[in-house]
């Protein structure tokens, strides 16, 4: 999703008209969850997807008039398995004709991604069944009450949205909700908008920077983590060895958790040269409320390293959450190999979180 947002920021800077569309409602099965976007250039070029298939087909089409008019719209559609090869369903994509007033908003949104910090995204569908034209909506509330944008009835949104942020910023998940006006006066009686939680990437943490960490960084930054390499050595941990990393930090493995914000969200992988280093890394990863740590070795090496700490004082029950060895049983045993096996053990971590 971050390129997508990446996109939509290019596209904006260069004035250039574009549609996005967005699913905003899932009955029965779907390839792709609420949230998914695609995004659809005057000129045709697209980026993201919905799906695919026949139903993609018809979004473009559908994004060319909404360009064109500068009016947004949502088509409902009924799956078949010839339209998308699964079982039936329905789905309501929302296209919407994005202005150059949004590019502070979609700015801000990128920042927050990368540096940390959470807000919902809220985008008007309707207003009382009419499709906005005005650029009054779309506004990024974060959690402490500061806006970037600006929508109808400000306040008393404001407000509804912050009330839902907690439990939409816990689920991570998009939603649509529809708000009927309190107030008697009030120029509208109902209202469709789309929220969408926004936070910091997960983020997977290296230590280590050899040739295991070489062909596992790019494969994680493919599907969606950031990827920051620690390790003491500027030889090993330097751009020129990994160009796709977010940070690169060069420091001693014994203090460097110092300078690191664990939190959550974040994935510990530990594929340091040698059992020493591992074991001073793994004594403080387990002091964290890392979401996932993992550790390469031997089940011999890793019980010895267990033992060590146990002494230390850390528990039976906190090493039995270590993911280690690390990564799926796919019988790897090359870099590459490896690399693929502690992706998609990671993937699969993440995806208890979303689904």
């Amino acid at each position: 999703m971050n390129d997508m947002y990446s996109e939509i920021i290019r596209a904006l800077e260069k004035r250039e008209k574009v549609a996005l569309a967005t699913l905003i409602h899932r009955a029965g099965s779907a390839p792709r969850a609420i949230g998914a976007k695609y995004l659809i250039k005057e000129e045709g070029t697209a980026y993201g997807t919905i799906g695919g298939g026949r139903i993609e087909a018809e979004v473009w089409q559908a994004a060319q008039e909404v360009v064109k008019k500068g009016e947004g719209n949502v088509l409902h559609f009924k799956l078949t398995a010839e339209q998308l090869s699964v079982c039936g369903g329905d789905i309501d994509i929302f296209i919407e004709p994005l202005k150059e007033e949004y590019l502070n908003i979609y700015r801000e949104v990128m920042k927050l991604k990368r540096k940390g910090g959470s807000a919902i995204l809220v985008t008007l569908v309707s207003l009382d069944g009419v499709f906005p034209l005005g650029k009054e909506s779309k506004v990024l509330i974060k959690t402490s009450g500061e806006r970037v944008g600006s929508l109808f009835d400000r306040e008393e949104l404001k407000q509804r949205v912050l009330q839902e942020s907690g439990e939409l910023l816990k689920e991570k998940k998009p939603r649509m909700m529809i708000l009927n006006s309190e107030r008697k006066e009030s120029a509208w009686k109902k209202m469709e908008i789309l929220l969408e939680p926004i936070f910091s990437e997960p983020t997977v943490y290296i230590f280590g920077a050899g040739h295991i960490s070489q062909q596992l960084a790019p494969l994680a930054k493919r599907v969606q983590f950031k990827v920051v390499i620690i390790d003491d050595r500027e030889m090993f941990a330097n751009r020129e060895r990994f160009p796709e990393s977010d940070e690169i930090i060069v420091l001693d493995f014994e203090r460097c958790f110092d300078q690191l914000h664990i939190d959550e969200s974040s994935y510990i992988v530990i594929v340091t040269r040698g059992h020493l280093y591992d074991g001073i890394v793994l004594e403080q990863a387990v002091r964290t409320p890392a979401r996932y740590i993992g550790m390469i070795g031997s089940k011999k090496k890793i019980q010895i390293l267990y033992q060590n700490l146990a002494g230390k004082g850390i528990s039976k029950e906190i090493l039995n959450q270590v993911y280690a060895p690390i990564g799926l049983d796919i019988n790897s045993e090359t870099p590459e190999e490896i690399a693929i096996s502690i992706v998609a053990e990671l993937i699969k971590v993440r995806g208890t979180l979303q689904t």
